[in-house]
């Protein structure tokens, strides 16, 4: 209806709108009211046509969306399409894991004390016994014997995502030679976050935590297998999905506890015919609530004939491995569990047993971890894209630093690094940029921006007023700046310019904007709309603040801006410069203020800020220089060498200056998203972030350090890695990717020249 509504407006606007401006541009007149507005013709019909055509394209979408959900779920292609794209992302969610590199039997043993079993299935005919899992069977197995109903349990590294690739591939296999078995649904239970909102489409009789659950369930259903919601709601309602889901232990932590009653009240309400799910053994001992399913497995650790038969059919690659191993016994209990035996094959193939550092087990932990991934990402693989040790090394540090603090025990690499800001991130190099290049570097160039403009439009006189009055706004509390004294080895001069030129287009763009506004309008209509405005502001302020010396001081300083406004309006030859004019010192005051509010916000350092007078005056230096630039600029292009009418746009700079509440504390509107901005292009140029994300996330993840969980999605292939990488030295670590990348072609050239 809103969509309707819309378009019949703009439709007729436009069609009452689109003679007059074609009358008006072949020499004819508009009606007497709109003359005054003639000139806003066509930009409105312009603007008009763009929300009838966005309008129209949202009805489009709207209408394709529904067309497609309406499609049968019966279909006959449904289901060999489903299962196509179920076996390709399982083949390459395969590929990009370290279970690629190994292939072991792990060992399962029965944990029935971990689940409730429900009631229906503890009922069994007379003279049956409840079925018990197989000695050594495999996951397919143990699944079919747990009357495919399981909880699989292990240590961090034991291998319980890839016991479920397993199953997951050999349910499908069986879906494909079955067409009455369920589909298999690999999902990742870390993105679910227990949402009790309602939608239109939730099943009446569903409670709200169950419902946000299915349309979680059938977002990742569309997003990893296409699988449309209303296909998938009533494949769900019919038991033709099995559904396997991967990690509780990565839930965060307050919704870990609501899986249970969800599961039990999908199973009750839906036929979901399989169903497993995957957690950590410490994260599901504290739960207060067990799962109801039929039956759980435990991963026992790697026994030492298992690694030994590993490394010993690993031939003259792992020999060295092999010999550490024997050599020193620490080892043994480092290297118990699949993830760490992988770490350590990709590690030391092809190297000496001598490499591998003695000393304590966590020691040993750091090395193996430090060559792991020194050895990764010197490979070279020509089909990929190649980034810089250091710059990679930096971006794996601080993608791993921040998914662990944002999201605790979870893996998946952010898709968005803000809003939420980097708290605690202390890095001086970035700090040093943005208090001692970008805020030079924007206060010149809006500065400059400004100037130029009120210089070209109303005198040298209007770029001397705002160059003072910049330069007076920049020193008023608060200064947010500070003087570090250590540098950043990143190029700063193109950085400054660069922030120069910003700044620069911003001021001349601003104040460019509000003199046509204000001299395209009546002159009295542009005042009382800036007093609307300033009028407004004010008001906030009053009710924000609980000082009532304050409320006091704001009554006073309104009350003698408004009068001193009127009077000059109404007293001099030209009030359309007037008006102008305050609207550009509004602009000033108000852009100097957002700056201040940049770099604050996230850059958090342990030490209290010393406020000297060079902190006083350094910007000071920066700003008036970029002002005067600026007129020097504009006055050499040709602007009038005093004014161009009278002093009208010098007084209203004043009284916008004036007027505006720039000492304020309070941050602007949007200036903590673009502090946050600021900070993200700064750990970018610095090279603690990619520039190409998706190119970065590829090339982390065809090096076994990150894994492709989805379109766009990626995680770090386990929780130990992650938080390596978090804790580690990223320049020292980088250093060590260059020495195995220098001893790597070495040996090649060494190998040519035989």
């Amino acid at each position: 209806m809103v969509r309707v509504v819309v378009l019949v407006l703009t439709i007729s606007l436009t069609l009452v709108l689109l003679p007059i401006a074609i009358n008006v541009g072949t020499g004819g007149t508009a009606p007497e009211f709109l003359e005054p507005y003639v000139g806003w013709t066509w930009p409105v019909i312009g603007v008009l046509w763009l929300v009838a055509i966005g309008t129209g394209l949202a009805q489009y979408r709207s209408r394709r969306t529904v067309g497609q959900s309406a499609r049968s779920a019966d279909q006959p292609r449904n289901r060999p399409n489903a299962l196509a794209r179920v076996d390709r992302y399982l083949a390459d969610r395969f590929a990009g894991s370290l279970a690629s590199q190994t292939r072991l039997a792990l060992a399962l043993d029965v944990s029935p004390e971990a689940v409730i079993r429900p009631y229906d299935l503890l009922v069994q005919p007379l003279n049956s016994n409840v079925t018990e899992v197989r000695e050594d069977a495999d996951i397919g197995a143990a699944f079919d014997d747990l009357q495919d109903s399981m909880l699989i349990l292990g240590a961090p590294g034991a291998g319980k995502t890839t016991l479920l690739l397993e199953l997951a591939r050999t349910l499908a296999a069986q879906a494909r030679s079955n067409p009455n078995s369920p589909i298999p649904v690999l999902v990742d239970l870390s993105s679910w976050t227990a949402s009790t909102a309602r939608a239109e489409e939730d099943a009446p009789g569903d409670s709200p935590l169950l419902a946000g659950f299915i349309r979680w369930l059938l977002t990742e259903l569309t997003n990893r297998y296409q699988i449309p919601a209303a296909v998938g709601r009533v494949w769900l309602s019919k038991g033709r999905l099995g559904l396997l889901l991967d990690g509780l232990d990565e839930v965060a932590l307050a919704h870990q506890e609501k899986l249970a009653p969800v599961l039990a009240e999908l199973g009750q309400r839906y036929l979901v015919g399989q169903i497993a799910v995957t957690c950590r053994i410490q994260e599901y001992e504290a739960l207060q609530h067990r799962l109801k399913l039929y039956g759980a497995v435990r991963i026992r650790p790697l026994s030492r004939q298992q690694v030994l038969d590993y490394f010993a059919s690993g031939g003259a690659e792992l020999a060295g491995a092999l010999a550490a191993m024997e050599r020193d016994g620490d080892l043994w209990d480092l290297v118990n569990s699949p993830l760490m035996l992988n770490v350590m094959a990709l590690a030391y193939q092809g190297r000496d047993a001598r490499d591998i550092a003695g000393g304590v087990l966590a020691d040993h932990r750091r090395e193996l971890f430090d060559t792991f991934i020194s050895e990764v990402l010197a490979r070279y693989r020509p089909s990929s894209p190649q980034f810089e040790s250091r710059a990679a090394v930096r971006s794996l540090w601080c993608l791993a630093w921040w998914t662990r603090t944002r999201a605790g025990d979870r893996i998946e690499v952010p898709r968005r690094l803000t809003p939420n800001g980097w708290y605690g991130l202390i890095l001086p190099a970035v700090g040093y940029l943005a208090h001692m290049v970008c805020l030079p570097g924007l206060f010149a160039g809006l500065a400059a921006g400004a100037a130029v403009g009120a210089t070209a439009l109303y005198g040298v006189s209007a770029g001397l007023a705002v160059a003072a009055t910049a330069l007076a706004l920049v020193h008023v509390r608060p200064h947010t700046w500070w003087t570090l004294q250590q540098g950043s080895d990143q190029p700063r001069w193109q950085l400054l310019a660069v922030m120069v030129c910003l700044g620069a287009v911003a001021g001349l763009a601003s104040v460019l904007i509000v003199t046509t506004i204000a001299e395209s309008l009546p002159s009295w209509i542009g005042l009382a709309f800036e007093g609307a405005v300033v009028w407004v502001s004010y008001g906030l302020e009053y009710i924000l603040s609980g000082n009532n010396r304050r409320r006091l001081l704001l009554s006073v300083r309104l009350l003698g801006v408004t009068v001193a406004s009127w009077f000059v309006f109404a007293t001099v030859d030209h009030p359309q410069d007037f008006v102008a004019g305050g609207a550009i010192g509004l602009v000033v005051a108000q852009g100097i203020r957002f700056v201040k509010a940049l770099p604050m916000d996230h850059l958090v350092y342990p030490h209290s800020k010393e406020e000297n007078a060079d902190d006083r005056w350094r910007m000071g230096k920066w700003t008036g220089a970029g002002a005067l630039a600026g007129t020097l600029v504009a006055a050499a292009l040709g602007a009038s060498l005093w004014w161009s009418n009278g002093p009208e746009a010098i007084l209203g700079i004043i009284a916008g200056t004036v007027a505006s509440k720039a000492w304020r504390r309070r941050a602007p509107f949007l200036a903590g998203g673009l502090s946050r901005g600021l900070h993200g292009f700064l750990l970018r140029w610095s090279g603690y972030l990619p520039w190409r994300r998706g190119a970065f996330l590829r090339y982390a993840a065809e090096r076994y350090v990150v894994s492709k969980t989805g379109r766009g999605e990626y995680a770090f292939i386990h929780l130990l890695v992650r938080d390596h990488l978090a804790e580690c030295d990223p320049d020292a670590l980088a250093a060590k990717v260059d020495q195995r990348i220098a001893a790597r072609t070495n040996r090649n050239n060494l190998t040519r020249s035989r």
